[in-house]
């Protein structure tokens, strides 16, 4: 849909895959479009099995359910998303304590709710959103990955480069579905024609960096070609998991965009298998003093710290998170197309699924 007096229009495309290697696919996508608004949604499941795919889709059902983009009600947006994913989180641990094979269950989530020209994204876990500006091609990682090596790197003990080759590289200190509460970090973005979103799980990012990323962001005008070529490549490098990418496209002429600030809401107050994905209980670096040894495991499956006390590491904040300045939804923009569909990729070999602590 297109509002020709706004000059700005949405165009999205949303795939999953299952990749080359895996034989189920734990990922779990939606792209919802609307009068005026795009909802986009990737959550990349871990647990092995069927365990995994049931908390991707438990989270992805549960915000579809209880978020409404066109609600009426005087609540900023932000905390309508961060109470639908609350209630998301608790739904994944009320399966888990009911089927006990499922048990340690839990997924990634990252979402963009986009109105007007501002997007809103909420993020739990390591699935990315990324933006691509169109004038020199420069993209920007707007989430933080909620992983292990990404404390190491923000802490200053790795460099970018060694955090790709870490040996605890599959580890994650926040996820959907391990406690009963969960925080929820929220960005904000003021988006301009030609900027191109992207939203993707770890299984994009394990084979394509994120300066090739920017430049197949504009290989091609439609977003469903894009999406595709991503999907494509990932897989002729490896498929080593789950591939799922969404592609949102800012199009419009910027000489009859008009500019309506009058729907703001006030702002939101107050190691052995890398393949695989481990999830701490808590973030690993919020203590003063604790070993950086290959973390062991507890009776509950849970990963602990060795007794080696030689290895001291610094005091982290307890979320080393810093989003932007919030700004909420405004009503200035018409959706013109969306692109949902899978492009699976089947394999012959054994698929090796993702791991909480206790496999």
């Amino acid at each position: 849909m297109y509002k020709p007096e706004h000059g700005i229009s949405l165009r999205s495309s949303a795939r999953t895959s299952t990749g080359q290697v895996r034989q189920n696919n734990e990922d779990s996508i939606h792209l919802w479009t609307g009068d005026g608004f795009v909802l986009a949604i990737i959550a990349d499941g871990m647990g092995g099995a069927a365990a995994g795919e049931e908390a991707s889709r438990i989270a992805v059902e549960t915000i579809k359910a209880g978020f409404n983009p066109n609600d009426a009600e005087d609540i900023p947006v932000t905390e309508r998303l961060q109470d639908t994913i609350h209630t998301a989180n608790m739904n994944i641990v009320h399966k888990a304590i009911m089927a006990p094979e499922m048990r340690g269950m839990g997924t990634t989530l990252t979402l963009a709710f986009i109105r007007g020209t501002y997007a809103t994204f909420a993020h739990v876990g390591d699935s990315r959103a990324y933006l691509v500006e169109p004038d020199d091609q420069s993209i920007t990682q707007i989430t933080i990955d909620h992983s292990y090596v990404q404390a190491l790197v923000m802490a200053g003990h790795i460099t970018p480069e060694q955090a790709e080759t870490h040996s605890m590289g599959n580890v994650l200190y926040r996820a959907l579905g391990q406690n009963e509460d969960v925080d929820v970090d929220i960005y904000y973005k003021r988006l301009h024609i030609g900027d191109r979103l992207i939203l993707c799980s770890d299984g994009l990012t394990r084979h394509i960096k994120a300066p090739e990323l920017a430049t197949l962001a504009f290989a091609d005008p439609n977003p469903d070609v894009v999406s595709q070529k991503l999907i494509d490549l990932a897989n002729q490098r490896g498929g080593e998991d789950n591939i799922s990418v969404i592609v949102i496209a800012v199009e419009g002429d910027p000489s009859v965009v008009e500019e309506d600030t009058a729907g703001l809401n006030a702002p939101f107050k107050d190691e052995d298998d890398r393949d695989s994905t481990i999830i701490l209980k808590n973030n690993p670096l919020k203590r003063s003093k604790e070993t950086r040894e290959m973390p062991k495991q507890d009776a509950d499956g849970w990963l602990e710290d060795s007794d080696n006390s030689n290895l001291i590491e610094p005091k982290l904040p307890d979320d080393p998170t810093e989003p932007i300045n919030p700004i909420s939804e405004v009503d200035t923009l018409k959706v013109r197309s969306v692109s949902l569909s899978g492009g699976n990729h089947e394999s012959s070999g054994e698929g090796r699924d993702t791991l909480t602590p206790d496999q």
